[in-house]
């Protein structure tokens, strides 16, 4: 091989030297990539239960329902705000009955035995993050002063992750007062919170910082603070939230000695599929439940469409077999009308013992002697039947729907199905919380031979403790 020139010696040497450049560029970029994109720093144990804490904070914010009881004019007045948890029924029982008995002490019974459900307009809710703030811990810079004119009552998720949730609900006035509450999601179980801790501890001092920690006092706890149900639930809160699966979310989550409610309910059914299905839409987008009083020979002749009432989870009871007067008919004739209808709900899907409402409302003593049940009457008739007017049945419930009242309205008129987005849309608006015949009566024993026209104090023939059923004399 002959030598290489000067010349040729000049480009290998340019060539050579461009090569190695070339080389220690790419390498550089490879070290760079691999610092840009290999592990980040590693996370600090704080920072990661701050962010667990904010994301169980989302998450119940997304599942709660809020809740308001205000009126001026009550004697006391009445400022209360709390959330509801769908599925966690022991928890919104233990809230309830916290409310209920903050409400008997300050007089807002008015000497009855029970709490007279109050109106409240949507707009007093507040939304539901203010149930589950950042920061949680004790507001001591908030004074306030005791009014016993007033009922002032909040309640706040102190923290929550894994199976639990605690939650504070905290009366202001008539008389400054904390409860504590435990709640194990999964078995569905409240309990005083605290038990938490090994010694006693005032819950109106009780927190959690922004990463999920319990305080006292606005500081964190120690171990030696905490009882050995404390210390398990401490690791769960800064895992994820385990939140239950509801059942139907169309029922409120507190019950109608709280809350007031109106049962809607549709009689002489199931009656032509197109009109029936206009009602069962309006309710499914309404997100609520109605009562349905079939008649047995409409039962038999449409069978399907008393099987998609059921199948859409409305209740479903018995308003004879062809609509007779039952203060004018027989005994015997009255017990084979009920029991005959009775079979037909049982065979298109009705496994509860059905209700009765008797037609026309028309019971005297024999008549109700013989039904053996309870018969469910009304207090708002919308008339549906004579005017067949839609805008006149809308306006006879805006007009006439109070807390504790049953509606009468007949699912067999067109124009009644026509209503019905209106009629459901009003009530929510108005405060009012659509719901069976059965939860509105919840806590009130039905007695066979009673009437029951609506619950409360609105009038003398609602049902209260005091005066459980119309009897007939």
């Amino acid at each position: 091989m002959s030598p290489l020139s000067p010349r040729d010696t000049l480009v290998y040497s340019v060539f050579a030297a461009l090569s190695t450049l070339t080389v220690l560029v790419l390498l550089a970029g490879a070290v760079v990539t691999a610092f840009r994109d290999g592990p980040a720093p590693k996370q600090s144990a704080k920072a990661a239960q701050r962010v667990t804490a904010a994301e169980n904070r989302e998450a119940l914010s997304a599942a709660m329902r809020s809740y308001a009881v205000v009126s001026e004019k009550r004697t006391p007045r009445l400022d209360i705000h709390t959330f509801g948890l769908p599925g966690a029924d022991s928890l919104n029982s233990a809230i309830e009955a916290s409310v209920l008995s903050a409400l008997e002490q300050s007089g807002a019974f008015a000497a009855r035995a029970a709490f007279d459900p109050v109106q409240t307009a949507p707009v007093h809710r507040w939304p539901t993050t203010a149930f589950a703030p950042a920061r949680t811990t004790p507001e001591a810079g908030r004074a306030y002063r005791s009014d016993p004119r007033t009922v002032d009552i909040r309640t706040r998720m102190l923290a929550a992750g894994g199976d639990f949730v605690i939650t504070a609900v905290k009366t202001d006035s008539p008389r400054p007062q904390t409860r504590l509450l435990l709640t194990d999601l999964a078995h569905d179980r409240t309990i005083d919170a605290r038990r938490l801790f090994a010694a006693p501890v005032d819950p109106a001092t009780v927190g959690a910082d922004d990463t999920g920690t319990l305080t006292i006092d606005d500081a964190p706890v120690s171990d030696a603070d905490l009882s050995s149900i404390g210390h398990r639930v401490q690791t769960a809160l800064h895992s994820g939230l385990e939140l239950p699966q509801p059942g139907d979310q169309r029922s409120p989550d507190f019950s109608c000695a709280l809350l007031p409610c109106v049962a809607l309910t549709y009689d002489d059914g199931p009656g032509e599929a197109k009109t029936e299905q206009a009602i069962l839409d309006a309710a499914d987008e309404a997100n609520i439940r109605l009562t349905y009083f079939f008649l047995g020979t409409n039962t038999e002749a449409v069978p399907e469409v008393a099987e998609r009432i059921i199948a859409a989870g409305h209740e479903v009871d018995n308003h004879t077999f062809s609509h007779v007067r039952m203060d004018t008919t027989s005994s015997a004739t009255n017990r084979k009308e009920i029991d005959r209808t009775g079979r037909s709900l049982r065979s298109v899907g009705v496994k509860e013992h059905p209700l009765v409402r008797p037609p026309y409302g028309a019971l005297d003593r024999r008549a109700a002697h013989a039904l053996g049940d309870p018969a469910i009457i009304w207090d708002v008739d919308t008339g549906d039947w004579q005017h067949r007017s839609a805008e006149k049945t809308v306006s006879r419930v805006q007009s006439q729907a109070r807390p504790g009242s049953i509606v009468l309205m007949h699912s067999i008129h067109h124009t009644t199905a026509e209503a019905a987005p209106a009629v459901f849309s009003a009530m929510a608006d108005e405060g009012l919380y659509a719901v069976t015949v059965r939860e509105l009566f919840s806590g009130i024993e039905l007695k066979k031979g009673g009437s029951y026209f609506c619950r409360g104090y609105a009038d003398e023939l609602c049902s209260n403790p005091e005066h459980p059923a119309v009897m007939k004399n």
